[in-house]
């Protein structure tokens, strides 16, 4: 004899369609292209909206099919997990490999960076999933309400849901921490320099005219001694100076050595200076760059450090 349903008719299949439909609208709260580059790729679209649905699909059943004690639902969390790890390795290759060939890269703190918030946004979709199906459950189950009741309160619950996780994976960027200014270049002979600080020795009279002609500078300014560990992370000034080279472009070609894409600290001002020939000539530009840039988990590390020298 089969054990009735603890669900009346119909209950199910609401809560599946509404809290599926409710968990790939919180994900597309949050939605990035990985690419910046290029922000209308199909595929990176397409990636982002097929995991969020299979994420909601799963975050949707699995309350339902413990309330019928089919206990064994559990295991698909293990198995989401397992998944979603997985989809981030995969990233973190695809960057790795990508960032091979830029010009101006990356870097390995920014790569690993990318990889572990495209991983924490794939809970999305499963955690409002399942906090809206748990919530028209009850109120449609438990408490009588009718469907559309049901469904607004599944939707205040998921929105809660995602509004939490997209604050927690809201990132700082350089403008908490930092002001930037525009800089000077100028040459000390062959000496390229950025308000008195020592960059690089350029050879060619040709590249020093380019420098001073087209050349760009800023520099960064933390608040305190604190956050001067974080501007002066050598993985956050690279993520810094590709976002620069993603923006506005750099006026390089792959054999001109000359063109330097680097920064340095000057340590008695406590500051970061980074010159840049961009395709782009736009120094507010470059400024707000630089300023929006987020901070990166291996650069707070440091923050810290510096802390416990104030």
């Amino acid at each position: 004899m089969m054990e009735e349903s603890v669900l009346r008719e119909g209950v199910f299949r609401h809560s599946f369609m509404v809290a599926s439909i409710l968990g790939i609208l919180c994900r597309a709260l949050v939605l990035r292209v990985v690419d910046k580059q290029y922000p209308r790729r199909p595929q990176d679209y397409l990636e982002q909206i097929i995991t969020s649905a299979l994420a909601a699909f799963l975050g949707a059943i699995a309350l339902p099919a413990l309330l019928e004690n089919e206990f064994s639902a559990l295991t698909f969390f293990a198995i989401a997990i397992q998944q979603f790890q997985g989809l981030a390795e995969q990233e973190r290759i695809t960057l790795k490999n990508i960032d091979e060939a830029e010009i101006v890269p990356k870097g390995s703190a920014y790569v690993e960076e990318i990889a572990s918030t495209y991983e924490s946004r794939c809970y999305i979709s499963l955690l409002s999933s399942l906090m809206a199906s748990g919530l028209f459950i009850l109120f449609n189950n438990y408490l009588l309400y009718g469907f559309l009741v049901s469904t607004i309160a599944a939707a205040i619950g998921a929105g809660i849901i995602g509004l939490i996780i997209r604050r927690y994976l809201r990132r700082d960027s350089i403008a908490d921490v930092a002001e930037v200014r525009e800089a000077k270049i100028h040459f000390d002979k062959s000496v390229l320099k950025v308000n008195g600080v020592y960059i690089g020795n350029i050879g060619l009279e040709d590249t020093r005219n380019r420098y001073l002609n087209e050349g760009l500078a800023i520099e960064i300014i933390p608040k305190s001694l604190g956050d001067f560990g974080i501007v002066s992370d050598i993985g956050q000034r690279q993520a810094i100076i590709h976002n620069i080279f993603i923006h506005m472009g750099v006026d390089k070609d792959v054999d001109e050595k000359d063109i330097l894409t680097i920064s340095e600290t000057d340590f008695d001002k406590r500051s970061v200076v980074i010159p840049f020939i961009p395709i782009m000539k736009d120094i507010e530009t470059m400024i707000e760059i630089a300023r929006s840039t987020p901070i990166i988990e291996t650069a707070k590390g440091k923050n810290s450090d510096y802390k416990k020298t104030i």
